[in-house]
């Protein structure tokens, strides 16, 4: 299984707090074979568009989502999956339209369920609007179902998923009640809390995040632990090509990659004391 979750983010400091700036999405790197004792700790588990406002999670089983998600991205960066003036319910449909032929060619092969978790953006700030899906495949009945998830009107996780979705909430919780509660780096803080606290054994690795924004396709973050920098769970070479991406650290801190300090002139964070 794995951990993945979707937030929505508001200003907490700008105007016009009512709109929404940013989708997140984050996972972890852990695949297993039946159990911990038999995993990869730096697997991929989140896709986006480098051209069109759509980003992907899974959990669940791994070889189709993974395989099938790349398929996906290609075909939407090539524009031949859906029309760009499609509304996002169509283009949403037309994915898991695609999703299920494909899955339909499978043969003689064990089933298993999975989630995919769907976050698009529609139209440019200050029009903005963000919408998710959790597209889903339940292997004992063959059963498909497309669920939109709610979007918050604060800062707040839309979607957990997988078999480290009680913890990651359960940790949430904990940064919630803190003086940095309902803002962005309290919820990936608490999700890196969630994955080095063991509460899901079959969840771990470094964390990996992309982060949908109100302009521009997705962006993969990448991510620094221990002075490492790692990006969709791979672990990269230090030096300066690294500047090419935004990074952060498990405060969230917008970090240099090479000097492994917080950018000038961005905001840094503390980690408060939780009960």
């Amino acid at each position: 299984m794995t951990t993945v979750i979707a937030w929505i983010s508001y200003s907490d400091t700008g105007e016009s707090p009512e709109l929404p700036r940013a989708m997140y999405m984050a996972s972890d790197s852990r695949i297993t074979w039946g159990s911990e004792a038999h995993r990869w700790d730096a697997g991929r588990k989140i896709y986006s568009s480098i051209k069109e406002p759509h980003l992907f999670g899974y959990c669940g089983e791994v070889v189709f989502p993974s395989l099938v998600l790349g398929q996906l991205v290609s075909a939407i960066d090539q524009g031949v999956l859906f029309s760009p003036e499609a509304n996002a319910d169509s283009k949403n449909a037309a994915i898991l339209g695609s999703i299920k032929a494909s899955h339909n060619r499978r043969h003689n092969v064990q089933e298993h369920d999975f989630t995919i978790l769907h976050v698009h953006r529609s139209r440019d700030w200050p029009s903005t609007t963000f919408a998710a899906w959790e597209i889903s495949y339940a292997a004992v009945d063959g059963a498909w179902c497309s669920r939109e998830v709610p979007i918050p009107t604060n800062t707040a996780i839309a979607a957990a998923l997988g078999s480290g979705a009680s913890s990651a909430r359960s940790h949430t919780g904990r940064w919630a009640d803190s003086d940095v509660g309902g803002t962005s780096r309290s919820i990936f803080s608490a999700f890196c809390d969630a994955l080095t606290s063991g509460g899901d054994q079959r969840s771990g690795g470094v964390p990996q995040i992309s982060g949908l924004y109100t302009k521009g396709p997705p962006r993969p973050l990448g991510y620094l632990e221990n002075g490492q920098p790692f990006l969709h769970g791979l672990q990269l070479e230090t030096g300066l090509a690294l500047k090419s991406i935004e990074w952060r650290d498990r405060l969230f801190q917008r970090v240099d990659p090479v000097t492994l300090l917080p950018l000038r002139g961005a905001r840094r964070f503390a980690r408060p004391r939780l009960e």
